[in-house]
């Protein structure tokens, strides 16, 4: 997962700095020969947006906001698509809005599309769709929105790149003194985060360090090893992918396994229960297999697709997760092969009922 920020992104080249962008998707490409799979939260809509439009300050007003975002997305996007063109990688536009991760038959469909295009060796671009987002219901800024994607698709390595050459000691554009940090422990006590996060954003975006220090946090949390680093350094992703010591690397004594059952178990009580054979519970336990319909004998309880269900087999409570099927469907499919699913439903669904991504086991 990558992170670019509009002050690396806006440039006076036509309101877009064409040169950083050939950087990263050159970085990129070398990234995808090793096997590597990328998705890229940028910045940089709504300033391309003021150049198209004229404007010399950034917005205050929402509706002029969403109005010059939407004229900037495609400029944004035909940049970053002109330049992976050349290495005949092809990219896709994902706008995502809070909704898509706070409500979760979304979260499921979007966490599904950006698994596809990955698997497909296709490099979204993602953005916060501004142009119908409320500031009462939007992220606020890309960075707490990459956070967000990591755990959405089970990134393992997020990278915020910054204009800075990582997160100082204090802000370095007031203080003469201020050190570059090369790690920083979000669960040190000692560590002074209200010094770190003092520094403003920029006049085009809306992020800073604090907004950074939240979506490393979320980060973290989901077991992804995250990194701010230097956006103007060429070489910045491929030194940290061969290992190298690149800006500031954050650090947490979390766990994967164990943030992934406090996130789900914060959801609140499962909506159903579904009742498994025990081959179904012997596969998703000792396996890690998804459930399929096939190993589902009974479900109890009424409820929506993408609703938190718990599963349990001889009386027992085997995992939790959110099922891709409402109650009136599971009931239709009970028992059924997952090639079975489609015809008897009447339309194209997911082949699982609970995929093991989102499968927790107790």
């Amino acid at each position: 997962m990558i992170k670019a920020g509009s002050s690396l992104v806006a440039g006076n080249d036509a309101g877009i700095d064409k040169s950083f962008i050939q950087n990263l998707v050159s970085q990129v490409n070398k990234l995808l020969k090793q096997g590597i799979q990328v998705i890229i939260v940028s910045s940089g809509a709504v300033a391309k947006g003021m150049y198209e439009l004229n404007l010399k300050e950034r917005p205050n007003s929402l509706h002029l906001l969403q109005a010059t975002a939407a004229v900037g997305q495609l400029g944004l996007i035909n940049s970053y698509q002109l330049e992976f063109s050349n290495f005949d990688i092809k990219t896709a536009q994902v706008l995502i809005s809070h909704d898509d991760i706070a409500n979760r038959e979304r979260y499921l469909n979007a966490r599904r599309s950006l698994t596809t295009l990955l698997e497909m060796r296709v490099v979204p671009i993602v953005n916060e769709n501004d142009s119908v987002s409320t500031e009462e219901i939007s992220f606020g800024d890309n960075d707490t929105l990459a956070g967000a994607i990591v755990g959405l698709t089970d990134a393992d390595r997020f990278v915020m790149l910054s204009d800075q050459k990582g997160v100082y000691s204090q802000d370095p554009q007031k203080e003469k003194n201020a050190k570059l940090l090369s790690v920083i422990n979000l669960d040190d006590a000692s560590t002074e985060i209200d010094r770190i996060t003092e520094g403003s954003s920029g006049s085009l975006g809306r992020g800073g360090m604090k907004t950074k220090i939240k979506a490393a946090r979320l980060s973290l949390d989901s077991g992804a090893k995250t990194w701010v680093a230097d956006g103007n350094d060429p070489e910045a992703l491929i030194k940290i992918f061969n290992g190298q010591q690149v800006g500031t690397l954050f650090e947490g004594e979390r766990d994967k396994l164990q943030s992934r059952k406090k996130w789900i178990a914060s959801l609140g009580i499962p909506k159903g229960k579904l009742i498994l054979d025990d081959g179904a519970a012997k596969a998703i336990v000792e396996d890690g297999s998804s459930l399929l319909p096939v190993g589902v004998t009974t479900i109890e309880g009424e409820f929506e697709k993408g609703a938190l269900v718990v599963c349990l087999n001889n009386n027992e409570e085997v995992a939790t997760g959110f099922c891709n099927f409402n109650s009136l469907e599971l009931k239709l499919i009970l028992g059924l092969k997952s090639e079975e699913i489609s015809s008897t439903l009447g339309y194209a669904s997911e082949e699982e009922v609970i995929h093991r991504d989102n499968l927790v086991l107790s």
